[in-house]
């Protein structure tokens, strides 16, 4: 019999919860509510605790983009075949900018798979961080 791999996913969301007081067994229910997996055991997640380092888990990650990138760039295909060629060519039949229609597609595409709220919160962050990169390096440039 073989022990079930718990995705990095689920381990992160498990020690992040642990780290926010919450008790084991509460986490293995959110755990089993998030996931719908059964849940790992406390020692399971007590030696996740322990054993987890950076390093292990940037190898964990690395493990798990790998073994998803071929779903990924099939879905992306997919995506790209049925809706974003048909958006490109109704603008460039209406004498619309097809970069801007690309790009207002990949935007929408972008906010239903993370939710407005998310999306919105990033692109802010985004232009708040690189609006700040900028003063800096203009006052870097200034002071030489």
């Amino acid at each position: 019999m073989t022990r079930a791999r718990y995705k990095t996913e689920l381990k992160l969301f498990a020690l992040n919860e642990r780290a926010k007081g919450k008790h084991w067994k509460t986490i293995q229910e959110c755990v089993k509510d998030r996931f719908n997996v059964n849940p790992p055991g406390v020692r399971v997640m007590e030696k996740w605790k322990t054993s987890l380092n950076s390093e292990s888990i940037r190898a964990e990650l690395m493990k798990d983009a790998s073994e998803e990138l071929p779903k990924i760039e099939t879905e992306a295909k997919t995506r790209v075949m049925e809706n974003l060629i048909p958006v490109l060519l109704s603008a460039q039949s209406a004498g619309e900018d097809m970069e801007s229609a690309a790009w207002g597609w990949f935007f929408e595409s972008i906010e239903k798979l993370i939710g407005l709220e998310k999306f919105e919160r990033f692109a802010t962050e985004y232009f708040a961080a690189r609006k700040q990169a900028l003063a800096r390096a203009s006052e870097v440039k200034n002071e030489q």
